[in-house]
């Protein structure tokens, strides 16, 4: 060892040596541990995935058995919905002809308006029931049918309207059909529902706005309110007794009551303006399954 204290350089240089092996030896063991295990994990998902592709293919006959009874069920079950829906509807009568439809819109048109006529209904110029393309043309032959349709429909709210006494008719126009004109489109295969707008507004009595919107809801045909607009004639809250009043004063003592005969009604006697965007809904006769 006395050579060691001799050459202190050498003694350095072996000591350093030897921790240098140590941390060298304890790095190679961590990096093969490492390798060892990646590939482990490698040879693991390998031998799955050479499994999963020896396997036979999914689903096999009796699960695809299962898969077509679970879906021929809820096609009948969609189909019984489909046919209560359609019963909620008028059906679409394809023998009616175009001269038929303008000869039942006139006539439609002439009752609603001697009706409100006789109940003091106020209509729109040139109300039409929303057909006013159709005053002196005819329509398609295949738009005729389901304008006699949607003409049943509108005649039927307005002259309920009428029947309530509102004060007034304001609007009743419609969307053209996807039947008429240039409008005319082939079928979507597999569509269920058809939805034809038109707007509606009107000027009623509080009570009768009521009455007449909850009337909608005994329509033959399944309706479904888009829009909701209600405005009433006296946006202005009641004058204030009193309002002249200095600042800070003390109330005035209210007159005694002369009787009921004087009692003035502030609230409850105003109209409304009732403007909605209504959808009439059609549901398609569902394709044929195919075998």
């Amino acid at each position: 060892m006395k050579w060691l204290q001799e050459n202190p350089f050498l003694a350095g240089l072996c000591a350093v040596t030897l921790v240098g092996a140590g941390v060298l030896g304890f790095l190679l063991s961590q990096a093969l541990t490492r390798y060892q295990e990646a590939s482990d994990g490698y040879t693991a998902a390998v031998q799955k995935l050479h499994g999963l592709q020896e396997r036979a293919p999914f689903p096999n006959a009796e699960n695809l058995a299962k898969s077509k009874e679970v879906a021929d069920g809820y096609r009948t079950d969609l189909e019984n919905l489909r046919r209560k829906l359609q019963a909620m509807e008028p059906a679409i009568n394809p023998s009616v002809t175009p001269q038929q439809f303008q000869d039942s819109l006139r006539a439609a048109v002439n009752d609603t308006v001697q009706k409100a006529t006789e109940a003091g209904v106020a209509l729109p110029k040139d109300f039409y029931l929303g057909f006013n393309q159709y005053t002196n043309n005819l329509p398609s032959e295949q738009a005729a049918p389901a304008l006699a349709r949607q003409l049943e429909l509108l005649k039927g709210i307005a002259q309920r309207l009428i029947s309530f006494k509102v004060q007034s008719i304001d609007l009743l126009e419609r969307m053209a059909l996807p039947e008429e004109g240039a409008a005319a489109k082939p079928g979507t295969p597999g569509k269920i529902v058809d939805r034809f707008p038109f707007d509606l507004a009107f000027t009623a009595e509080q009570s009768k706005f009521r009455v007449a919107f909850n009337s909608l809801l005994s329509s033959e045909q399944f309706l479904i309110v888009r829009a909701l607009h209600v405005q009433n004639s006296s946006p202005a809250g009641p004058p204030v007794a009193g309002a002249e009043q200095a600042p800070g004063a003390a109330p005035a003592a209210a007159a005694p009551a002369a009787g009921a005969q004087d009692l003035n009604v502030i609230l409850g006697r105003e109209l409304v303006q009732v403007a909605l965007r209504i959808e009439m809904i059609s549901f398609a006769k569902l394709p044929e399954a195919q075998k």
